[in-house]
């Protein structure tokens, strides 16, 4: 894949907590550019901080610092499904469009000073696609290229245990978590999956291509090959049928963001690529 400097702005809805400096709200006093009170010289010994007029103007006539809030970085961490139905598009594979999120997020978190890890999972927890976190603007270009490349280690739909481990493996360090899949599996127990990241802002990604979300105009007689497996079936594109398939994927829709509600969260949708524009505005209207 073609390196791109593509990137988008995140934050979190919260102060970050750790200490690393960085580009976000914290709860850290110390460098920063926003002035959070005053403290005694004694209490606070940097000179460079002193505040003459505060200390005249103080009452005890104490010598006054300014303390300020320092910004920190954060974690971000992205879980990708790399199952069977990730593999499908009609003109771009859907893990094309993972890699290219992929791409975008190590730029935007190196720009800011995070680091980024990777977990991915189909069947299985794929070990052999995992990053551990680290900083750096070229890391997307790497995880985009793991990720594109990767071939299904089974047939199957993506394993619900499979993407429990990957959660569980970055729910102590990461503040913001993608987990970015089509979501083409069964959703009863995902929000109990969720539970280990109940202290981090948790983003869904959701991918579709515009071949599963539109049907062909007029009277086709497609060809539906079950993904994985080797039995065709013929499917005459009658009116009834396009009216049922367009229900079906509204009803996706709504299953996917009543499974997230329950978490206040609110899924991204992308049909025709990646946009980091709308991403951008996604975390926006979020209030972060």
């Amino acid at each position: 894949m073609q390196a791109t400097d593509t990137e988008f702005v995140y934050r979190l809805p919260r102060n970050a907590g750790n200490n690393r400096p960085g580009s976000h709200r914290s709860n850290s006093r110390g460098a920063g550019m926003n002035f959070v009170s005053h403290a005694k010289l004694l209490d606070q010994p940097d000179p460079r901080r002193l505040d003459l007029r505060a200390s005249i103007s103080s009452i005890q006539k104490d010598w006054l610092v300014r303390v300020n809030q320092q910004r920190a970085s954060i974690t971000v961490s992205a879980i990708i499904d790399v199952s069977a139905s990730m593999h499908f598009g009609a003109q771009h594979k859907k893990l094309h469009v993972a890699a290219q999120f992929l791409q975008a997020l190590g730029f935007s978190a190196g720009g800011l000073g995070d680091t980024v890890s990777l977990q991915a999972f189909d069947t299985i927890q794929r070990e052999d696609l995992t990053m551990p976190a680290r900083p750096g603007r070229g890391l997307g270009q790497t995880m985009a290229s793991l990720i594109q490349d990767s071939i299904p280690s089974s047939p199957g739909h993506a394993s619900m245990e499979a993407l429990s481990r990957c959660i569980e493996s970055v729910a102590a360090r990461a503040d913001l978590v993608f987990i970015v899949s089509d979501f083409h599996w069964p959703l009863d127990t995902l929000e109990q999956l969720l539970d280990p990241l109940a202290g981090s802002m948790v983003v869904p990604l959701v991918i579709w291509d515009n071949a599963e979300v539109r049907p062909p105009q007029g009277k086709h007689l497609l060809s539906a090959v079950q993904l994985g497996g080797r039995r065709t079936r013929q499917l005459w594109l009658t009116p009834a049928i396009r009216k049922q398939w367009i229900s079906n994927v509204e009803s996706r829709r709504n299953a996917i963001a009543a499974a997230f509600a329950g978490r206040d969260v609110k899924p991204f949708l992308m049909t025709d690529g990646f946009d980091p524009e709308a991403l951008s505005r996604y975390f926006m209207e979020a209030g972060v």
